[in-house]
């Protein structure tokens, strides 16, 4: 079993009060990504500000996920009680407990976008974020369930690691 690191809080517990439970993990995402700004290395990480239903589009990506039978996105229990993992993950990046890759993105009739992967594998959790010039944008965190998906994680991890150059070593 792997030792969870001691920079990881506990996640939150859901006792099936939903209302007092959503209140709880914005108030956590508000701490986390309002009151403070986090820094992945120097660089500091936004979300998207566009209010929906009174809450930022930023927070809803990371605890609702798509349904496909109701074509929309719908509140996700696991995502919402690992609400105090993507800062602490982002701000430990390098742990050694952390994978860290990017990914080039390309979507019909939009501009290139350098995403940056943070996976803390051992605990099943992933943050994508967007690089952009002097900033992160936090896109979305989950756990990650299917183990299909893990190991398409792994091989572009790998093939991304594969492809840095080794650091300068004098002679």
């Amino acid at each position: 079993m792997t030792v969870k690191p001691e920079w990881l809080p506990e996640t939150l517990h859901y006792d099936g009060d939903w209302e007092t439970f959503i209140q709880d993990v914005y108030h956590i995402f508000e701490r986390d990504f309002k009151q403070t700004i986090p820094k992945f290395r120097t660089l500091p990480v936004y979300h998207d500000g566009t209010l929906i239903d009174g809450k930022e589009a930023g927070f809803w990506h990371i605890v609702q996920k798509d349904d496909p039978q109701a074509r929309e996105r719908v509140p996700n229990i696991p995502r919402c009680k690992h609400i105090t993992w993507p800062k602490p993950i982002i701000e430990n990046c390098e742990d050694k407990t952390v994978s860290i890759w990017k990914v080039e993105k390309k979507k019909p009739g939009s501009p290139q976008q350098t995403r940056v992967y943070l996976w803390l594998e051992d605990f099943d959790y992933l943050i994508a974020m967007r690089e952009q010039p002097y900033a992160m944008i936090l896109i979305t965190a989950f756990c990650v369930g299917y183990e299909s998906y893990k190991a398409k994680l792994r091989k572009e991890r790998d093939n991304y690691l594969k492809m840095q150059k080794p650091p300068f070593q004098a002679t």
